[in-house]
């Protein structure tokens, strides 16, 4: 199996308050639905691989007893540091590293890997999460959809306003040329597979969400290729245009749109 191809580190620097603002929850639906297909429970350890902000670290940890939660982005890291100390969440052990680089001296009954699964050495870290399991335990990678993918009018607006500002900046070097081939080749059931574990299956949820033009410009400043630092001194221009736009299709500014979240579920024999 080929390696996958290498993202720059620096990706998503300056993206963590916009990421926490802007990124829609995971359904609290989904991650009950995680749990119980887990069976994790108050005395269970999480691993939360390329954890952001902390979307699935701080719901799990309501619900189990110790969360780790690794990311490779210090800045990323330390507002989740400080989000946990502001809240008083005291079970989340926050770590800044690469997921590949981890050796972890305990077992987890539970790794989760939210969004970011395809930015990893996939192989290296599925190889990884099997010692780092207990016998029995699983591994979830969820996702959440992307505003620009859906059929309406302002979705295709907004991706046509995206695509042209990526390319205006020269941020489409920010993902790897070779992905989605390689994604194509080489699925994510398939990765997992080939490093030993059970797929369980997929498991589907819809969440109604309205977005404004301002939360709309949030997601992007969340986003590795079209941050506020990717668009530089031209993200004034970036709002100018994206409002005009959007609201030549929708006075009103209110975007509806069903978002599709999912995740794939696998265990360790």
């Amino acid at each position: 199996m080929p390696g996958d191809p290498e993202f720059r580190t620096d990706l998503y620097r300056g993206t963590a308050t916009y990421y926490d603002e802007y990124r829609v929850s995971y359904p609290p639906e989904l991650l009950a639905d995680v749990r119980l297909r887990t069976s994790v429970d108050g005395s269970s350890r999480v691993f939360d691989v390329a954890c952001g902000t902390g979307q699935i670290a701080f719901p799990l940890a309501e619900h189990v007893a110790e969360v780790w939660a690794v990311d490779q982005e210090p800045e990323t890291v330390a507002f989740a540091r400080a989000k946990a100390s502001r809240l008083d969440v005291r079970n989340i052990r926050w770590i800044t590293g690469r997921a590949e680089d981890v050796a972890a001296d305990r077992t987890f009954e539970l790794v989760t890997i939210g969004n970011a699964f395809h930015r990893l050495q996939r192989r290296v870290v599925a190889e990884s999460a099997v010692r780092w399991l207990s016998p029995g335990g699983h591994l979830a990678l969820l996702w959440s959809g992307v505003p620009w993918l859906g059929t309406a009018e302002w979705h295709g607006v907004f991706a046509d306003v995206i695509w042209r500002w990526t390319r205006a900046t020269g941020a489409a070097d920010r993902i790897p040329p070779a992905l989605e081939e390689t994604l194509s080749e080489a699925s994510n059931t398939s990765v997992l597979a080939s490093a030993g574990f059970t797929i369980v299956g997929r498991f589907d949820f819809w969440v109604a969400h309205e977005w404004s033009v301002e939360s709309l410009a949030g997601f992007m400043y969340s986003t590795s290729f079209l941050s506020r630092e990717a668009l530089g001194p031209q993200r004034q221009a970036f709002e100018d245009d994206l409002r005009e736009r959007l609201l030549a299709v929708e006075p009103r500014g209110i975007f509806h749109e069903d978002i599709s979240f999912s995740y794939e579920l696998a265990q360790r024999p």
